[in-house]
């Protein structure tokens, strides 16, 4: 399968597969039934079956294709699964004369639209259900109208004809209340799964949901190269004991806040927390996924997402002043960018979060509570990352050497955009 595919799919993929291979050993077990009672043309549905699944399956394990593009894709499997096993018990049912003489062999056919509603799920599942009652109805209208061309309109034959369809009525019957249940539970399951799945996508990276659940925990990514951005909210701890919590929390934080999350996603980096007031970025982070390790592929890497970083925070200033018109307040962002490495992952065993750890992270931190409200304090590896490339974008002033808490005396430049 590729390397996107869900978990969900994968579990649904391997337990299709093992109950086809189990049905292809079934389909050889019926024809040689067939053959020990001379029903040649009986006995030559199940060994059809056997053959065309057996080989499709074979071609699909061999070439290592049950999924993505090509002729034996799983799709192309699913498909000749449940159209074989929708259509060869119907033709088994023609060939030995009917209901009673094939012992109900039909109702094997059952097994599509139930697979079809747990493995490829309950939209499709319909389609087949609606198959099998058309096929299904139109051979019982034929076996019920050539019996009664054949036995005639006597009161004891017509007993009978009734007996049967009350027989068949209680059995058609039965099977659609059980294919609604199983339908309106696959659904439900469906809308279930896609609810979580939303959740986990709102707390954790894609990439390390997939890790998590293929059982890689604890998570620890040592990442060479990545920008990092802290933005504050200059005043809001004493404007907490001004407002009400229902305005200040209830509707301006969490509107600047929202504000961040739709810019955050729009520059295609990763949220990482937010601390009370502050809000924390971070760009560059792999995940732990396969990049190319050509210093010039890293250079550009970096280059990119420290540009996409300063273009947040000059969106995220742009987004403060519409959210404080909105609410006639006079916050001031403060902000502050450092690039280097770091280490990113989970850890704990409940209510973990992604994380990222190191000095960098401590320098940005750094950056952003020794920065002047309404600017971009940057380190001099972020300006020096970022190079001439922005200098259309900002107005760049160098601080100097100043003292920061716990890094001594750095080098440090203030952005302003224009």
């Amino acid at each position: 399968s590729k390397p996107d595919t869900s978990q969900k799919e994968l579990i649904q993929r391997s337990t299709f597969l093992v109950i086809s291979c189990l049905t292809v050993g079934a389909g050889v077990l019926w024809g040689m039934m067939y053959v020990a009672l001379r029903e040649w043309t009986a006995a030559l549905m199940p060994f059809i079956y056997s053959t065309s699944m057996g080989l499709i399956l074979f071609m699909c394990i061999c070439h290592g294709r049950t999924s993505g593009k090509g002729v034996f894709t799983y799709d192309t499997f699913a498909g000749c699964q449940l159209t074989l096993i929708l259509l060869l018990p119907f033709a088994v049912h023609v060939a030995l004369g009917g209901v009673a003489k094939s012992g109900g062999v039909m109702l094997w056919s059952f097994l599509c639209p139930m697979g079809a509603a747990f493995f490829r799920g309950a939209k499709e599942s319909i389609c087949w259900f609606y198959l099998y009652l058309g096929i299904s109805g139109l051979l019982l209208v034929k076996e019920f109208w050539d019996v009664d061309n054949d036995i005639g309109t006597s009161y004891s034959s017509s007993s009978e004809t009734i007996q049967k369809l009350y027989f068949l009525m209680n059995i058609i019957g039965v099977k659609c209340v059980i294919f609604a249940a199983v339908f309106l539970f696959a659904r439900e399951l469906e809308k279930e799964y896609s609810k979580s799945e939303e959740v986990l996508l709102n707390i954790l990276p894609s990439p390390i949901i997939k890790r998590i659940k293929r059982g890689e925990f604890p998570i620890v990514d040592h990442v060479a190269d990545v920008t990092i951005l802290f933005a504050d909210l200059v005043g809001f701890t004493k404007a907490s004991t001004e407002f009400h919590p229902n305005f200040l929390i209830g509707l301006f934080l969490r509107d600047i806040f929202l504000e961040f999350d739709d810019l955050v996603a729009k520059h295609k980096l990763e949220k990482i927390k937010t601390i009370g007031d502050a809000y924390m970025v971070v760009g560059g982070l792999g995940h732990g996924e396969q990049t190319s390790s050509s210093e010039q592929c890293n250079d550009t890497k970096q280059t990119s997402h420290a540009t996409d970083t300063m273009l947040l925070a000059t969106d995220m200033f742009q987004a403060l002043e519409k959210v404080n018109k909105k609410y006639n307040l006079q916050f001031v962002l403060r902000i502050g960018v450092h690039t280097g490495p770091v280490v990113a992952g989970v850890l704990g065993l409940k209510r973990f979060t992604y994380d990222v750890w190191g000095d960098a992270v401590n320098t940005a931190s750094r950056m952003e509570s020794n920065g002047v409200p309404g600017l971009i304090h940057l380190s001099s590896d972020m300006h020096e990352a970022i190079g001439e490339d922005m200098a259309h974008i900002f107005d760049f002033s160098c601080c100097g050497k100043i003292c920061i808490k716990g890094k001594g005396e750095m080098t440090t430049y203030l952005a302003q955009p224009r």
